[in-house]
């Protein structure tokens, strides 16, 4: 049984079908605010920003800082919604919802680092960092059906693709009013 589960999880790459929406839903927020929150970072670097991998630092303390904040403002919210203190499971679950925040910045963060490190030109770096983050946002769309066990349409990556010009917007509008 276990072994059919996680051929079906690989092969149809579907989500764990016993994952509440709750669960879901925060996943899905965290990814798409990883992303969004990233892109703003990696919007405004020039090729000497990857020098000694400060552009780098920047994309992972970036993701580290918003991981943090992302837990710390959700378990603040879990204690709005419920009147009984946070468990353990209620901390893991918490942990692991927020994980795509932190995510969101690791392939951005390697991919400036190899820039640094002159094994891609510098400004390939951080276009190529920008691009696969445009990429994961406009993947989302496909992301929401794995997580509710549907199956991914036409439609499914248009909602994607505008859902991702819609997040670039916000990162470009955090830029412009952040720099």
């Amino acid at each position: 049984m276990q072994d059919r589960r996680l051929r079906d999880r690989i092969v149809r790459y579907r989500a764990d079908p016993g994952l509440p929406r709750d669960q879901a839903a925060a996943r899905i927020a965290a990814y798409v605010y990883g992303n969004i929150i990233v892109f703003a970072t990696t919007v405004p670097l020039t090729p000497d920003d990857l020098h000694h991998a400060h552009a780098t630092l920047l994309v992972l303390g970036v993701a580290a800082s918003t991981y943090l904040a992302h837990v710390f403002a959700d378990i603040v919210g879990h204690n709005v919604r419920s009147e009984l203190p946070l468990t353990r499971a209620d901390l893991g679950h918490e942990l692991r919802d927020s994980w795509p925040v932190l995510t969101s910045g690791l392939i951005p963060a390697a991919l400036l680092l190899a820039g640094a490190w002159h094994w891609l030109p510098e400004r390939a770096a951080i276009v190529t960092s920008e691009v696969y983050l445009l990429l994961r946002m406009a993947l989302i769309g496909l992301l929401v059906e794995r997580l509710r066990s549907g199956r991914p349409s036409a439609r499914t990556l248009l909602a994607g693709v505008l859902l991702a010009a819609a997040a670039a917007g916000v990162s470009l509008v955090k830029v412009a009013i952040g720099h």
